[in-house]
């Protein structure tokens, strides 16, 4: 008999994802201020819901609206007293962010009057949202997958020019594409192999041709390495690069971190040790978006709360994408730091220039060619910021077109994909039972499935949509 061509139906650009709940109650009727919650001009209140329509309707006494079109109404409670006076927007499903009907009441943005209307809504038959429950709609009703919600959050916590063109690639799907494109040769592959399987007994199944298997796995493979090779510069380009300042006590760190934050951020003093913990300061260098990290000085001690600041700045230089290793230029050679453990970037800086006219250090290997600085007077500042974002810039270099793991999520799911490809990919090769195979490449397809939303757990939903800000 003849084996029926496998039949994998290609995933839709906007897939009805989610099956099941995460967060109870999601066909009621939401409300929450989807403006941020302080005093402005023009606070935005919106619904999303069956009920939605009918509660605007009620509250400015419409009879009817009309999808897109600004309405300027009075607001009014049930007892017909005045809330406020705004404009009423309705956008019928599907058309809509969240697929269902959705109203956005545009008000005068007082926290009394916004809260009143929420109010109000409630007494309607709406409830409030919890955070995130907006875009899990849109997610469930195909409007979003979950790279593209997840998007939708970075975009509006980021920070820098670069991660808004990256928050707004994933937006617009450009990883989606990506994943779905890995993903389907997969399936396809599983579900030859598991015809073989189910059709076995047969005499007359073809065999399946590994050689040629085998290469499409390859191929698969060698993209998501392609995107695994990003994961750098996309954590860049989103949330900006950790420069850790670190060196032995005295070696004025803290005095360089103000400097370089432009703000007395750090307490600075004559005496070693005074830095126990990690201070942070965010800032642009040029079009580089930073975090500065000052760190506590290295040097034995038996006072366990500075040992303790002194293992966190081991940390720090560990995992910083760049490391300012500090020394003072006017010390002598027994006082200097260890090298910071890493293999990333590091920067070699002889501070208080303004304090040797000559340093002792000047045939020393490392700091004789170090680039001294004084923050100070600020000599060589603007040289040591030129090469950190010269650092930085190196690091950012983008990866292959749109493909920018904006989440450790992203990465997890690729490297389980990657194993599991790795693995099946063996059993072809050394001609193992196709059983082996068909387990591997299922896990592979699963991985990238839970990345788009497609096979996700409830409770990693969960974890995702709780980290999004209220009324979106």
């Amino acid at each position: 008999m003849l084996i029926p061509t496998p039949v994998v139906p290609d995933l839709p650009t906007q897939p009805h994802l989610l099956n099941q709940p995460v967060l109870p109650d999601r066909d009621d009727t939401l409300v929450a201020l989807a403006t941020a919650p302080m005093p402005a001009g023009v606070a935005v209140v919106r619904l999303s819901g069956p009920k939605a329509w009918g509660i605007a309707k009620k509250l400015s006494g419409r009879a009817e609206l009309v999808h897109g079109q600004l309405h300027y109404c009075r607001l009014r409670d049930p007892a017909g007293k005045l809330l406020d006076r705004g404009y009423v927007v309705g956008f019928a499903a599907p058309r809509s962010f969240t697929g269902q009907d959705v109203v956005e009441l545009h008000v005068h943005g007082s926290l009394a009057v916004v809260a009143r209307i929420q109010d109000v809504c409630c007494e309607y038959g709406a409830r409030p949202a919890r955070a995130g429950e907006f875009t899990m709609r849109a997610v469930d009703h195909g409007k979003l997958d979950l790279v593209q919600a997840e998007a939708l959050a970075d975009l509006i916590a980021v920070r820098s020019e670069a991660g808004r063109q990256a928050a707004l690639a994933h937006l617009d799907g450009a990883l989606s594409t990506q994943l779905q494109a890995l993903r389907q040769p997969v399936l396809r592959l599983l579900a030859e192999v598991e015809a073989r399987l189910d059709f076995a007994s047969e005499e007359d199944v073809g065999v399946l041709d590994r050689t040629a298997a085998l290469q499409r796995l390859l191929g698969v493979q060698t993209e998501v390495q392609r995107l695994l090779s990003a994961t750098a510069s996309s954590r860049i380009r989103l949330r900006g690069a950790r420069v850790a300042l670190y060196g032995a006590p005295n070696a004025g760190k803290s005095t360089l971190f103000n400097r370089l934050c432009g703000r007395d951020r750090a307490l600075v003093d004559a005496r070693p040790g005074t830095t126990r913990d990690v201070l942070e300061a965010d800032g642009l260098l040029g079009d580089v978006l930073v975090t500065w990290v000052d760190t506590a000085g290295l040097r034995w001690t038996t006072d366990p709360v500075e040992a303790a600041g002194t293992q966190r700045a081991s940390a720090e230089a560990e995992q910083a994408d760049v490391v300012l290793w500090l020394q003072d230029g006017s010390a002598a050679a027994s006082t200097l730091a260890a090298p910071p453990v890493r293999t990333g970037a590091v920067l070699a800086v002889r501070t208080k220039a303004d304090l040797a006219a000559e340093s002792s250090l000047a045939d020393h290997e490392v700091w004789g060619a170090a680039l001294a600085v004084s923050a100070h007077t600020g000599t060589g500042l603007a040289l040591l910021q030129q090469r950190i974002e010269q650092a930085v810039q190196t690091l950012e270099q983008p990866g292959p077109a749109g493909a920018l793991l904006l989440r450790d999520r992203h990465v997890a799911g690729l490297q389980r994909a990657s194993g599991a490809l790795v693995a099946a990919g063996t059993a072809l090769q050394e001609d193992w039972p196709l059983e082996l195979a068909a387990g591997d490449l299922r896990e592979a397809a699963e991985a990238l499935g839970e990345i788009l939303g497609v096979l996700t757990p409830d409770d990693v939903l969960g974890a995702i949509f709780s980290q999004f800000c209220i009324g979106k």
